[in-house]
């Protein structure tokens, strides 16, 4: 038998063992029905994307429960920089509203920096949040981190320069 005819066999299989497994387990986390459905098949979704090695995988479950828990950090990181685009809006005067054309190129901005901040090492994206989004010192990221203030200044280079590409790609196109 071809070996993508089983790996598509194996997939087949897992997805149907354990996708309510998944489902569960999201609405335990989120207590939301309609996100819980869309995450769980993220999940399956990065599984495949992901260039597994099937015969290599002897736990299922714990391998997809595994990529949870990245898509729900994913998805709490995204839901708090919506929250704050959110709460900063509320306190805009009205006459400081942006037009809707405005609105929806800030939540494109904000929708492409959540993508490379997900494509960063934890610490990196954690580090930039709680400088941008939180207005924390250097010093005070170090100590709530338990990183030196150099660690946290590489880190923000890192991130900085991974941001400035998505506005030098988007400019340059």
């Amino acid at each position: 038998m071809n070996l993508n005819v089983q790996k598509q066999q194996w997939f087949d299989h897992i997805y149907q063992d354990h996708q309510n497994t998944l489902l569960l387990w999201f609405k335990h986390k989120l207590h939301n029905h309609h996100h819980s459905e869309d995450l769980s098949q993220e999940v399956f979704y990065r599984a495949l994307k992901s260039n597994y090695c099937f015969e290599n995988i002897k736990e299922p479950k714990a391998w997809l429960l595994g990529i949870a828990k990245h898509v729900i950090i994913d998805h709490w990181r995204h839901q708090q920089v919506e929250h704050l685009y959110l709460d900063a809006l509320i306190h805009t005067p009205q006459d400081g509203y942006p037009s809707v054309e405005h609105e929806i190129c800030i939540r494109e901005s904000v929708y492409q920096v959540q993508q490379t901040l997900e494509k960063l090492p934890e610490r990196v994206a954690q580090v930039f949040l709680l400088s941008q989004m939180e207005d924390m010192t250097y010093r005070a990221i170090g100590e709530k981190l338990n990183i030196s203030e150099a660690t946290v200044k590489r880190d923000m280079k890192q991130a900085f320069l991974a941001c400035s590409s998505i506005y030098t790609t988007t400019f340059n196109s």
